[in-house]
């Protein structure tokens, strides 16, 4: 019985089915936007939201104005690759067209479960962006 199980691990194990993956729904939600200040350090959070659905659309929203005026920058569809990598299929930009049709990978780092480190390169720029998340949840009084 012994032996059975050991084959069967070396068999499994090579194949990843052990190995601690992000699931897509690791990533779902609301996640806005933070900077850090550079006098402090204390967070800012910034008007920009991205929605990652469970149907694997994405979109990426502002508000524009103090009316609350809320305009969606980008959107299209994203799919988690790895537990670092996400790709973001963008079917349209009004803040950058030349993104539309193309594909952005995003390598990211979850810091616990609230709080998204991502870097990437827009196709043609000549260096990384970064950009820091914080996941909104509900809050119930």
């Amino acid at each position: 019985m012994k032996a059975k199980l050991f084959i069967l691990l070396a068999v499994l194990a090579p194949l990843g089915l052990f190995a601690q993956h992000t699931s897509p729904e690791t990533l779902q939600g609301v996640w806005q936007q933070v900077q850090t200040a550079k006098n402090d350090g204390h967070i800012i959070r910034l008007p920009v939201w991205k929605v990652l659905q469970g149907d694997g659309s994405f979109c990426t929203f502002l508000i524009g104005d103090e009316t609350g005026l809320s305009i969606i920058t980008n959107q299209g569809r994203y799919e988690v690759e790895s537990d670092s990598t996400f790709v973001e299929h963008v079917t349209g930009s009004i803040t950058d067209p030349q993104l539309v049709g193309k594909s952005n990978r995003l390598y990211y780092e979850l810091q616990g479960n609230d709080l998204m480190r991502v870097r990437y390169r827009v196709p043609g720029a000549s260096r990384d962006g970064r950009e820091t998340w914080v996941r909104v949840k509900l809050q119930v009084p």
